[in-house]
């Protein structure tokens, strides 16, 4: 029974030690956030078109960085990556620059010194995994039609997709002298013409280290649960950057149920006495941020009662 309770153990044991040697190997992660509170950068299509190229052609200048995702949102933008601290330094300088410069140009001149921040070092490899996760939920938790696989303006669509890599690797279409110079309005960039292109931005497939970022989870299946199933440390991420999380109602609902089974000893909410409904609702509202129609929804709490508890902004 020992053997082959061992057998059955060991595919994980061996996945896990994979992804521990490539994280070693990496060498020092980081995590790239700036303020969530801040006015609007990328306003428009060409505003994320230029976004992609920007971190594009600073990744491409700076070889040694291996960006492992990135997510571009309209106030925001969230950067995983390996490097050494000095580099992964100068890469978000460039990135700072050029966009500040781009944005005075279209005549929204915006102050970005705010951005100039110290990358959060990422201590091991579940906090990597946790960061990647993160990341990659920014794009569609904030909009609301969105899904990992088609929030354009990032990597996140890419991981475990082979095909979508293959239709960006297959693409024709190459930057041009024309095309740097009218996003960048300089010449100095023009040794990166000639990049891949598709849908007017350079592909993150050009630059992206998807076979690393891929290999730090055991299989699919285990990047899919860390994306829509690990509330918990998505919330703890979210505290320690300073950022408000926001989760789908059946994130919520599964992280009730676990409630409902380790504290009432029930299956659900429904059967939750009326007490212990008002319990919950309150850590639901304090600590993962649900809306009154989320807590209304999942506990099956009459709407007046819940707006009685958290009163809406009129």
């Amino acid at each position: 029974m020992r053997d082959f309770a061992s057998k059955q153990e060991s595919p994980f044991r061996e996945s896990e030690l994979r992804c521990q040697m490539l994280f070693r190997d990496l060498g020092p992660c980081w995590h790239i956030y700036t303020p969530e509170q801040f006015p609007i950068v990328f306003g428009t299509e060409d505003d994320f078109k230029f976004g992609m190229t920007l971190i594009a052609i600073c990744a491409l200048a700076f070889p040694s960085v291996r960006i492992l995702t990135f997510e571009l949102m309209s106030n925001h933008l969230h950067i995983t990556l390996a490097g050494e601290e000095p580099v992964v330094k100068e890469f978000f300088r460039m990135v700072r620059e050029n966009l500040q410069r781009y944005l005075a140009s279209t005549g929204r001149p915006l102050d970005l010194s705010e951005w100039d921040r110290v990358p959060r070092s990422i201590s091991d490899l579940n906090d990597l995994r946790n960061v990647i996760a993160y990341n990659n939920r920014n794009g569609f938790l904030v909009s609301p039609n969105a899904t990992p696989f088609s929030y354009p303006w990032g990597a996140n669509r890419f991981f475990f997709n082979p095909e979508l890599r293959l239709f960006h690797s297959s693409s024709s279409g190459k930057m041009t002298v024309r095309d740097i110079r009218k996003m960048f309005r300089t010449c100095t960039l023009d040794g990166f013409c000639g990049t891949r292109k598709i849908d007017g931005y350079i592909s993150p497939v050009e630059y992206c280290d998807f076979v690393a970022a891929e290999g730090l989870f055991r299989n699919g299946q285990h990047y899919f649960h860390k994306l829509s199933r690990d509330v918990e440390s998505q919330k703890s991420i979210a505290l320690e950057i300073g950022e408000k999380v926001f989760y789908t109602d059946e994130e919520l609902y599964t992280l009730v149920c676990a409630k409902c089974r380790k504290e009432y000893n029930v299956d659900a909410p429904p059967q939750l006495p009326r007490d212990a409904k008002i319990a919950i609702s309150k850590s639901l509202h304090f600590e993962y941020n649900a809306s009154n129609q989320q807590i209304s929804r999942i506990l099956r709490l009459d709407r007046s009662v819940v707006d009685s508890l958290f009163p809406p902004c009129s």
